[in-house]
C-alpha cells in the first residue's frame, strides 16, 4: 500500500512539473503573460526615497501607486523589486477581475519591507 502511494505521489509531482513547464515554454522567452491587457512601469520617486509603480491599459494610465497599499500611513517601496512584486499582484487581480486591494497579509507573504 505504501509503495502504491509513493508511485501516485511521484506521478503527481511529474505531471505537475510537465504542466508547469509547458505553460512557461508556451509563453516563450521574455514574454509577459499580462502584456496583452496591461503594462506596468516601476519608477524611482523624484526625491530618491523610494519606488512606485504605474499600471496602464492600452496607453492610458490606470493606477499610479506611490505608497505601499495596505500599509499604515504613507510608506514608500524601499526597492524596485518590492514595487514590481506588488504591481504584478495587482495586475493579476485585475486580470482575474478581482478588486485589486492589497492586504497586510499579502505584503507579508511577498516579503515587502514596511512598518507594521
Amino acid at each position: 500500500m505504501r509503495m502504491k502511494m509513493n508511485y501516485v505521489l511521484i506521478f503527481g509531482i511529474i505531471t505537475f512539473g510537465v504542466l508547469f513547464g509547458t505553460c512557461f515554454v508556451s509563453m516563450g522567452p521574455g514574454s509577459d503573460p499580462y502584456s496583452k491587457y496591461y503594462s506596468l512601469e516601476v519608477k524611482e520617486l523624484s526625491d530618491h526615497y523610494g519606488w512606485y509603480y504605474e499600471i496602464y491599459i492600452d496607453d492610458t494610465l490606470l493606477i499610479k501607486q506611490k505608497n505601499i497599499p495596505g500599509a499604515y500611513g504613507y510608506q514608500f517601496f524601499k526597492s524596485k523589486k518590492d514595487a514590481k512584486k506588488i504591481a504584478l499582484l495587482v495586475v493579476d487581480k485585475l486580470v482575474q477581475e478581482i478588486t485589486p486591494t492589497i492586504t497586510k497579509a499579502e505584503l507579508d507573504s511577498c516579503n515587502i519591507d514596511f512598518v507594521k
